[in-house]
């Protein structure tokens, strides 16, 4: 009989610590699926705002010029207005990258 009962414990034995080990690999997995999940989003997520940026900085080159182009026009069809709108668009673009 002890014999049978060495058997039927070191079984035991080994199941118990499969199904622990098991447990402790599959939260281990999850916790490193998880991990990459949340690099991705943040990869896209800052890839989404370097975007914005790009687009930010397209349009204020763009006010940019057509101030220029605006106040250009101005001057030669009424030369008597000072408009400076290129130093007002720069004024206004300023004070938004302080924002």
């Amino acid at each position: 009989m002890p014999q049978n009962l060495t058997v039927i414990v070191t079984i035991i034995s080994g199941l118990t610590i499969s199904i622990v080990s098991g447990m402790i690999i599959a939260i281990v997995k999850r916790g490193w699926t998880k991990k990459d999940i949340d690099e991705k989003k943040m990869k896209e997520i800052e890839e989404k705002i370097n975007q914005t940026q790009r687009s930010i900085w397209r349009l204020n080159k763009t006010i940019l010029i057509m101030a220029k182009i605006l106040d250009e026009q101005t001057e030669k069809g009424h030369p008597e207005l000072m408009s400076n709108l290129e130093n007002i668009a720069t004024e206004l673009l300023g004070e938004s990258n302080k924002s």
